[in-house]
């Protein structure tokens, strides 16, 4: 019988294993529920959820767009052959669902002091595609709102994105049926229409970035407002290319002050 004399030549170095996007989905809850505790007690009010979400209330017909929210959430927790408790699970897990969060974190960082910045209720989310809505403390004007978009690089569904929010703005705009708006500094829950709304196209590499950020750097930080500057000019294009669609009266007025709010926010980030 042969022996074989084995001998330790070094240690072997594994790569380090970067963390995934949903790694950070503690750290973002307690930030979803930091904003919305804050929001509320700024304005004494009830405005938003745990998860800085508009709370849905004050509907005559909040039960049944309650029904259509679980019964959407019951055909594709179906269509994935999952329960409707673990499709929720894997939706807070989902890249797209941390993207959404992480840009409401951003922006509530750089923009809170002017804006309010909140996830849409879920009924709004699911009726008519609207992520995260800014409202301006100072006028009260639901300035718009926002559908990000997250991918790869080259192929983030920008342009099917675009198609659809085009035609939208060319119906009118979107609305908020549990909308709010500011009244002598009180918050005033009412459904709201017309409201301009865009996409933001964020990359995978752009919420790795993000993400760290967000964890090792408490204030506001140059990676962040380079990404929101971008996010901007991306909006005022897609402001630029509105206008020449837009035929509806009330959209072309909040289209205008959509375009005084751009000129606030970028102050802001640059401050």
């Amino acid at each position: 019988m042969s022996e074989f004399n084995l001998k330790i030549i070094g240690k072997i170095e594994l790569p380090e294993k970067k963390p995934r996007p949903e790694d950070y989905r503690g750290l973002l809850e307690t930030k979803m529920f930091d904003i919305g505790n804050q929001v509320n007690k700024e304005f004494a009010c009830d405005l938003l959820d745990s998860k800085a979400s508009i709370l849905m209330a004050g509907s005559s017909s909040l039960e049944s767009d309650k029904k259509f929210v679980s019964d959407l959430e019951n055909k594709w927790a179906s269509e994935q052959r999952k329960t409707v408790d673990d499709w929720h699970k894997s939706k807070d897990r989902n890249p797209a669902t941390i993207a959404e969060m992480a840009v409401t974190v951003v922006l509530h960082k750089l923009l809170g002091e002017r804006f309010i910045v909140a996830r849409s209720s879920t009924f709004d989310d699911y009726k008519y595609g609207v992520d995260n809505v800014l409202i301006d403390k100072e006028t009260g004007a639901v300035v718009c709102g926002f559908d990000e978009v997250l991918g790869f690089e080259g192929d983030d569904g920008g342009e099917k994105k675009n198609k659809k929010i085009k035609e939208t703005l060319s119906h009118g705009g979107t609305s908020l049926k549990y909308g709010a708006t500011i009244l002598d500094g009180q918050i005033k829950r009412q459904n709201l229409e017309n409201i301009p709304t865009f996409f933001l196209s964020l990359s995978k590499d752009e919420l790795n970035t993000l993400l760290l950020d967000l964890k090792i750097n408490p204030s506001s930080t140059e990676n962040e407002k380079k990404l929101i500057l971008k996010m901007v000019t991306s909006l005022e294009n897609q402001a630029e290319e509105a206008k020449k669609i837009v035929l509806n009266y009330n959209l072309q007025k909040n289209l205008e002050k959509f375009a005084t709010s751009i000129e606030i926010i970028k102050k802001q980030i640059n401050q």
